[in-house]
């Protein structure tokens, strides 16, 4: 297509530019000189750096937030992983203990299967496990605490002899006032039991209840406070189990008389302080505080007499519920007369029912005997006699 004479333009209309510039500029179509010192002034733009750039900073705010985030999580996994640890560690602590106890129970229940002298033989072989053992003395009763003698103890405190007191009226009283708490430090701890008057000066206890110890405490209704005795004699031998408690002085007590003897079915009773009540007795609390004038309260249980053992020593076996505390304790007779000292228990794990044993009165006045101890008993009843002509209705009216 030919070019319009009218679009080529007319180099005299440009300014500074030559006639032969514009005659070389319309054949050639090359930029002037100006137009190439006009390209050269204005440069392309320069990129932007990466440290300036929004998507950068936005991908770091990201990862380090990952990143906390992923930290917080190993924290609280890493707290988590130290807790269960504890926990199991713990558990398998906890566990151990039951099993040391378990066992410990199971020697325990064993051992009450046998006789009462093997019973205090081998239950000196086995201490309790760790943290078995409870402490009685409560810490939250204001006093001061009652002080046990120790074998090395202080000298007893003087007793002043008193009179021959009026006998009780009834037998509850005489058994409340003869009774006695006994109290005594073995190296295991405070033991405690029961005991009873024989005479005014003297207390028959368990051997087991006092242990090794050479002074006891005893306090009953009729002591007026916390009496100090030194055991005079003891024994476990030959299946025995008794200890000879002496006061410096006459108590003002009437003593228990021994009875002639004992037989199956007769009713009888035990006295004494079992430890699952007398250690809910507030009474108890006080005095192990200091207070020696709360005498706690004498424990009273009913039963007869299911069969009479011929061992040695005799022993007598009675339906009356006794525990750990009636050690020591009387099991007396309708009259009130001693026949036999309630020792020990056993217990059928089949049938779950217990047998409460007491060494019979024969084994009691022959010890006594031994000892040289003066003691009351009373004498036989006299048979009763047969009508005449009635041989053999005894007790049968003609």
């Amino acid at each position: 297509m030919a070019d319009d004479p009218r679009n080529i333009p007319d180099p005299q209309d440009t300014p500074g530019a030559t006639p032969e510039a514009a005659s070389r500029t319309a054949r050639t179509g090359d930029p002037t000189p100006s137009e190439e010192i006009s390209a050269q002034a204005s440069p392309a733009p320069l990129p932007v750096p990466w440290y300036r750039r929004p998507l950068f900073w936005g991908i770091l705010l990201l990862l380090l937030a990952l990143g906390v985030f992923g930290w917080l999580l190993w924290k609280q996994w890493q707290a988590a992983g130290a807790e269960k640890k504890a926990q199991e560690d713990a558990l398998a602590a906890q566990l151990a203990r039951n099993a040391e106890m378990d066992a410990y129970l199971a020697q325990l229940r064993a051992l009450l299967k046998e006789d009462p002298c093997v019973i205090k033989e081998k239950l000196a072989q086995l201490p309790p496990p760790p943290g078995g053992a409870l402490d009685i003395v409560p810490q939250s009763q204001p006093g001061e605490p009652l002080r046990i003698p120790s074998d090395a103890a202080s000298q007893a405190p003087a007793v002043t002899p008193q009179k021959t007191p009026a006998r009780p009226g009834s037998m509850a009283q005489l058994l409340e006032q003869a009774t006695v708490f006994v109290l005594a430090r073995q190296p295991q701890g405070l033991s405690m039991g029961s005991g009873f008057f024989i005479s005014r000066r003297h207390i028959l206890s368990n051997a087991h209840v006092v242990g090794n110890a050479s002074q006891a405490f005893v306090i009953s209704k009729a002591t007026g406070g916390v009496l100090q005795a030194t055991v005079r004699h003891r024994t476990q031998s030959d299946g025995r189990d008794f200890a000879l408690l002496e006061l410096p002085a006459d108590a003002a007590i009437s003593p228990l008389a021994f009875a002639p003897g004992v037989e199956r079915t007769q009713r009888v009773s035990a006295w004494g302080f079992p430890g699952a009540v007398t250690n809910d007795d507030p009474k108890f609390m006080a005095l192990l505080q200091g207070h020696e004038a709360s005498v706690p309260e004498v424990v009273y249980t009913e039963g007869v007499v299911s069969v009479i053992l011929e061992r040695t020593p005799p022993l007598v076996v009675h339906t009356a519920t006794v525990s750990q505390g009636n050690s020591g304790g009387p099991l007396v007779n309708e009259q009130g007369q001693v026949v036999g000292i309630n020792t020990f228990i056993k217990l059928d794990d089949a049938s779950y029912r217990q047998s409460s044993i007491a060494i019979a009165v024969s084994s009691i006045t022959a010890y006594l005997q031994e000892t040289g101890v003066r003691f009351e008993q009373s004498p036989a009843a006299p048979a009763p006699q047969q009508a005449p002509g009635h041989a053999g209705q005894k007790g049968v009216k003609p």
